[in-house]
């Protein structure tokens, strides 16, 4: 019966730490375009609202660097919905409709050109780098890291779920939502591998909990 009792403890702790979500979740990071020019080829990222309310992001911060005032970012008023993801570009203003349209449309978007700070955009290094978000006063919300993007996994992402897991590996078209990207510079096809507005929904804490369930019921079964 200790057993069972340890066993639905953990399961309980495992349920309480799932529900221990990050309202802003960085998904997806793109720091080395496979293709040298037009409107697709700047690093992005994408930032997810997992929380219960709307959030204004004016005068949220992110760099690459754990210092709110080194080389910083400072968003613009851009109103992120419950369940909406927005994606940050280095590409100026003019090229953002392009950029959207190269990867399929249907998801919002933030030029560099909208934010103002040390830097309008932090540069993402292609051989790994950090992403860091901070609120107006500079307390620190998350951050990722993530590895190289160099020859030949350039141009393709890396992406987390909307609780902040890793995904494994680089992304693969056709998996977790990813795909190529559907133009390059309005030329068909693209080359670049990721899911800018798409996101991978976290793990359901409810399922692995029936699991834990089920196993201890079994071993109840078998004494």
């Amino acid at each position: 019966m200790k057993k069972v009792f340890a066993t639905l403890t953990a399961g309980a702790l495992l349920v309480a730490s799932a529900s221990a979500q990050l309202d802003l979740v960085v998904t997806e990071v793109m720091s080395n375009s496979s293709h040298g020019g037009g409107p697709s080829n700047g690093d992005w990222w994408e930032l997810y609202n997992n929380g219960s309310s709307a959030v204004d992001l004016d005068g949220y911060i992110w760099n690459d660097s754990n210092d709110p005032t080194a080389d910083h970012s400072i968003f613009p008023s851009f109103t992120l919905s419950v369940g909406s993801a927005v994606v940050i570009v280095d590409e100026s203003s003019g090229n953002i409709d392009d950029f959207v349209s190269d990867w399929g449309g249907g998801f919002d978007a933030i030029s560099k050109s909208d934010f103002t700070g040390d830097d309008d955009f932090s540069g993402l290094g292609s051989s790994g780098d950090s992403i860091y978000l901070y609120n107006p006063s500079g307390t620190l919300l998350t951050e990722v890291t993530f590895g190289s993007m160099a020859s030949p996994n350039d141009g393709k992402s890396f992406a987390w779920d909307t609780a902040g897991n890793a995904i494994a590996g680089y992304s693969v078209a056709g998996v977790d939502g990813a795909f190529i990207a559907i133009s390059d510079d309005g030329v068909a096809p693209g080359t670049d591998v990721g899911s800018p507005g798409i996101t991978v929904p976290e793990p359901n804490a409810f399922a692995a909990l029936a699991g834990i369930l089920t196993f201890a019921f079994c071993l109840t079964r078998r004494r």
